[in-house]
Parts: structure tokens; C-alpha cells; sequence
């Protein structure tokens, strides 16, 4: 792994209504008003890659068009599925965007609840609500493993520079990983493969801004 990133250092902390001095395009939590562009959340800001973000501290995850998640069936209709990824609705699940051919009112021999997939959010309306989609690229039904849950605004920290941290997790584990940008994070191999590996992301998550976390958890992965 490579040595704590750069970008860390110049993480502000911001306020809802803060002017961003910045040329980047606007990006997660930023409005735009009169030609400027603020802080829409409480949260820390970084400004990279062309665009300024600010990652909130706290609070549910907001679903944008596009990202990646994992999603927990929280409930069944007769034609689509509620599912849980950490927001604060359900999101919906339609059965013409599973990819399955799922007779009317057959969905839990599908999809239980308690299920997880890998998917991706398709659709966001003004009103908040929002569905996600299997038939994007790599989208699908997850089996077995587990699901570990962390605050969205670590998961570019548990990710590491580059994929550092999540690459030396997944090798020194021998386990398969997807992180979603929800903060749900699905690990499977085998049972001690697993537990080290949801080890190491929970400490990340628990000391995303400690000094010497990339340290602490190479020495982790080596035992």
C-alpha cells in the first residue's frame, strides 16, 4: 500500500451555506447559486480530479443517478421489491430491471427478504424517491458472504489511493469485496478470510482520520 494519500491533508471542514473558492465543477453535496457555487451539507470538502465535493459527517445516504451500491430486500410485492441501501426510503426494485423472468406475484422465489445485490441507482425523481436497476454492467444477485455497513463518508478511505487499502485487504485476505457507494460493503471466502477482512475495514471506518492508519492496518492484515 502506498503511504497515507496526499488528499487528506487538504480535507476542510465546511457548513451548509459556505461559498466554495474553488474553478472544479460542482459535484456531491454543492449547490450552485448566482454563478457560485456552496455547501449544501455539513461535511468535508475536497477538491480533485477537476471537481469539489463535500462528503457529508453525518446522515443517510443520498442516492445519485449512476452510483453503485448494495442493496438488502426489505420487502416483496407482487411485481417489485423494497430494498434497503441506507437512505432514507427504500428503494424500489422493478421486476422489468431485475433481469429475471418473474411470473406476477412469484418475486421472493427471486429475491428474499434478506437478500443483497449489486446494483446500480437508475432513477432519482424530485421528490426523493428512487429505483435501482440489475440489468447495468456488472449488476447481480450476491451469494452467501457478508454485509458490513460503514459511513459513506469512509468509503473512499477504506478504498485507499489508487484501490491501495482495498487491494491489500482483498490479497492479504484472500476474500472478494464490492464496496458500495451506500457504505454497504459485501466480503466473502472463506469464515476467518472474512471475519480479518471485516476486521480491517471496521478499524478503517472506526479511525478514517487517525495518523497511521495505513500502518495500523497493514500490520493487521499480517497477523
Amino acid at each position: 500500500m502506498s503511504e497515507e494519500s496526499s488528499s487528506d491533508s487538504v480535507r476542510k471542514l465546511v457548513l451548509p451555506g459556505d461559498l466554495m473558492e474553488t474553478k472544479s465543477k460542482p459535484g456531491r453535496g454543492i449547490f450552485r447559486s448566482e454563478g457560485q457555487i456552496y455547501a449544501s451539507v455539513l461535511g468535508h470538502s475536497s477538491d480533485n480530479s477537476g471537481y469539489i465535493n463535500v462528503n457529508a459527517i453525518s446522515g443517510r445516504y443520498n442516492p445519485k443517478i449512476g452510483d453503485k451500491i448494495i442493496a438488502i430486500c426489505a420487502e416483496t410485492g407482487p411485481s417489485i421489491w423494497r430494498m434497503d441501501i441506507g437512505s432514507s426510503f427504500n428503494s424500489t426494485l422493478h421486476h422489468s430491471e431485475s433481469g429475471w423472468k418473474v411470473p406476477f406475484g412469484d418475486t421472493a422465489r427471486f429475491l428474499a427478504i434478506g437478500d443483497a445485490v449489486w446494483a446500480e441507482i437508475f432513477m432519482v425523481d424530485a421528490a426523493g424517491s428512487h429505483q435501482i436497476s440489475l440489468k447495468k454492467d456488472d449488476c447481480r444477485k450476491l451469494y452467501s458472504g457478508t454485509i458490513v455497513k460503514v459511513d459513506t463518508t469512509n468509503v473512499s478511505r477504506i478504498i485507499g489511493k489508487q484501490g491501495s487499502m482495498i487491494t491489500a485487504i482483498r490479497e492479504k485476505t484472500q476474500t472478494r469485496i464490492q464496496i458500495g457507494q451506500n457504505g454497504y460493503i459485501w466480503i466473502d471466502g472463506k469464515g476467518e478470510d472474512i471475519a480479518l477482512a471485516q476486521k480491517a475495514i471496521e478499524t478503517i471506518n472506526k479511525e478514517a482520520t487517525s495518523k497511521g492508519l495505513t500502518k495500523k492496518i497493514e500490520k493487521l492484515l499480517e497477523k
